[in-house]
């Protein structure tokens, strides 16, 4: 938003420099991105946020200054000297077909103008701030809108078919030849003003070229209207025609300003371009504006801000902003808001206004301010916890869509079986149901690397899945994870997740057999802690796809946030050496390591610390229908050197009892 320094000083007066000016105005959340001399005048470029609407016009500066400087607000004069015998409402009709899009259209004649250059003053402000002149009607129109921030367009009245002004939407093929020359192809979801023929303007963007304003016009008609915002800047986008009337609108315009720029131009216009205005004005207005009310807490001020501005200094503060004051009380004050300032609803949008024409630089750095830090939950520790550890081992976090194909969860039947969530009104019928499983998605991206040279990858997410439930569906948050290794790596990876989640109690590796397109049945497990599920594990499919040994896991967040511990204590190790002792037993076939492991902590000997599996071997020297499982034990004892007469009479007696519970014989081949 551009503005001329001197033009500004009609409305406000001040005793501040250019420069003085841009750093107060900096000051006040109008950050100045320059200052440019143009002859005797300075332009100012200001940066005006979205929802500042209110400072798209040079008065709405001059409102700003007042208040920083404690001036006062001087709005140019509207009173038109004098107006024709003719009525309006015999010159021209208005239909507005779309209240929503338009929830207001105002317009005025001018009959009998003379259409020439604008005065030298004029022209000199629109050259200041940027605008090309025209001539002396166009030139007004902008100079207003520049002004008020409400923008405005003249049409020659005499180039509108039939005195009818329509406000709907454009018919799909409908062509417009807008004033730049630019021609375009209307849509259907697009509103224009058209009369009894054709589009004459697109509305809120740009007037049209047949019924423009020329050195011939002696009739015109004067739109001020209020256009959807949203609607506006669709057209606008769709189109590629930005416009300073299109920028206005869609920031939203003053709902309780369209008469004054309407009247502003009208007088204008008469006074620089003769001509006599009919009487009355055509004022199509959708709905009544009710003024928004707000309750301002002086002790809430105080708590935001961290410093005790007086109440007094609050109502000048907001009086200078031109903010009514309807009630004021020693604890609070009953505001109104103008209908210019849009961006202000709540309390504490009218604290931020107190604060920053206050300057933040009267606002202490350190004050009282009380800041309450909130503790982690224990769910966001377990997952910050799985975060860290997994990205240590060189996983990377993916992040999937929750809605999929159900094609996309055929045959994967982990936590629900076959039942899923279905999507009452999907946006695609490609995505109409609810995941129950993060792997899934995993795969699809592992896919998706793959085909761009990156085969080994390690992959994890956390995120919901959801179950069916009996109205609602049940949300578990659940775990996935992707590596590039075998089944051993990743029940390693699964283990070393417990560990560090300080959860102790033993896991059980239960073959998974069960159909599903995830796994290689020969290398799958259902991993059971407790008697419950909480998760699975196994090696890739080759339904999949995978051209690379893949192995895939799912948990149940829910049970380790459940079982998890963070309570630290310390354990002093053993001043005594350790001692390793390796063994390779033979085995039934169906005999698992779990069992093997429950049969040695069963034998209940003192100095084993540790049992650790290694390797399993099934080959020509093991007979049929056996295995051979191969693993170390590790013992110590806190009190002494361990003798090798002790280890080896501990060792006697695990393998005795491997023998006599699970028929394990030592492998002597």
């Amino acid at each position: 938003m551009k503005i001329s320094y001197s033009w500004l000083k009609e409305y406000v007066c001040f005793d501040l420099s250019p420069k003085m000016l841009a750093d107060k105005l900096t000051s006040a959340g109008l950050v100045a991105a320059g200052i440019e001399p143009f002859g005797d005048d300075y332009c100012i470029d200001l940066e005006v946020t979205a929802n500042r609407s209110d400072c798209m016009g040079i008065i709405g500066i001059a409102r700003e200054v007042a208040a920083i400087t404690k001036g006062s607000l001087q709005l140019p004069c509207t009173d038109i000297s004098r107006e024709g015998d003719g009525d309006i409402s015999q010159n021209v009709k208005v239909d507005v077909k779309e209240p929503l899009l338009c929830s207001q259209y105002t317009a005025r004649v001018i009959r009998n103008i003379m259409v020439k250059p604008s005065p030298e003053w004029l022209q000199k402000r629109l050259k200041c701030i940027g605008l090309r002149p025209v001539n002396n009607i166009v030139d007004i129109t902008n100079y207003v809108m520049m002004e008020s921030g409400q923008p405005l367009h003249a049409f020659d009245l005499d180039k509108v078919s039939g005195g009818q002004i329509q406000v709907r939407k454009a018919e799909s093929g409908e062509e417009i030849v807008a004033i730049n020359g630019a021609r375009r192809v209307l849509f259907h979801d697009m509103l224009i003003i058209a009369d009894e023929k054709r589009p004459i303007a697109i509305a809120g963007v740009i007037g049209g070229k047949e019924t423009e304003v020329t050195d011939v016009t002696r009739n015109i008609l004067i739109e001020c209207a209020r256009f959807e915002p949203r609607q506006v800047r669709r057209t606008s986008k769709s189109l590629g025609i930005v416009s300073d009337s299109s920028c206005r609108f869609e920031r939203g315009v003053d709902p309780l300003g369209l008469d004054f720029a309407s009247k502003r131009a009208a007088k204008l216009i008469i006074e620089h371009a003769g001509g006599e205005m009919c009487k009355g004005i055509i004022d199509v207005s959708a709905n009544r504006i009710e003024a928004k009310k707000v309750v301002l807490r002086i002790e809430r001020v105080k708590k935001i801000l961290g410093v005790d501005i007086n109440r007094d200094v609050i109502l000048d503060i907001l009086r200078s902003l031109q903010f009514k004051i309807l009630n004021c009380a020693d604890t609070f004050i009953d505001v109104e808001i103008p209908g210019f300032r849009g961006d202000v609803s709540r309390e504490i949008d009218l604290i931020e206004e107190v604060s920053r024409i206050y300057d933040y630089n009267n606002i202490p750095a350190k004050t009282s301010i009380g800041i309450r830090g909130s503790k982690k939950s224990k769910y966001e520790i377990v997952e910050n916890l799985i975060r860290n550890n997994l990205t240590g081992l060189g996983f990377y976090e993916t992040k999937t869509f929750s809605i999929v194909n159900h094609a996309f969860l055929k045959g994967v039947n982990l936590w629900s079986g076959e039942d899923v969530v279905e999507i009452a009104n999907p946006l695609r019928q490609e995505e109409s149901i609810l995941r129950t499983s993060l792997l899934p998605s995993l795969a699809k991206v592992k896919i998706h690397n793959a085909n761009h040279a990156c085969e080994k990858v390690k992959l994890f997410e956390i995120a919901k899945i959801y179950l069916k439930g009996e109205k609602l569906p049940h949300e578990k948050v659940g775990l996935s994870l992707l590596d590039s290794a075998g089944f051993f790596e990743g029940k390693g990876i699964v283990q070393s997740l417990l560990k560090n989640l300080k959860i102790h109690e033993k896991c059980e590796w239960v073959a998974f057999h069960e159909k599903t397109r995830l796994f290689n049945n020969e290398k799958a497990a259902k991993i059971l802690m407790d008697g419950k599920t909480l998760g699975y594990i196994g090696e890739a499919s080759k339904e999949l796809g995978f051209k690379t040994l893949c192995t895939l896991i799912e948990l149940d967040v829910d049970a380790l946030v459940e079982k998890a511990h963070f309570d630290k204590k310390y354990c002093e190790p053993s001043p005594y050496p350790m001692v390793k002792r390796d063994f390779a037993i033979v085995v039934d076939e169906e005999k698992t390591w779990a069992s093997i492991e429950d049969c040695i902590n069963g034998a209940n000997i003192s100095i084993v610390k540790e049992v650790n599996y290694f390797d399993i071997y099934r080959g020509k020297q093991i007979p049929e229908g056996k295995k051979s499982i191969a693993f170390n034990l590790c013992f110590q004892s806190y009190e002494r050197t361990l003798k090798s007469e002790e280890v080896d009479d501990a060792s006697a007696v695990i393998l005795d009892a491997l023998y006599k519970k699970l028929g394990a014989e030592l492998r002597t081949q």
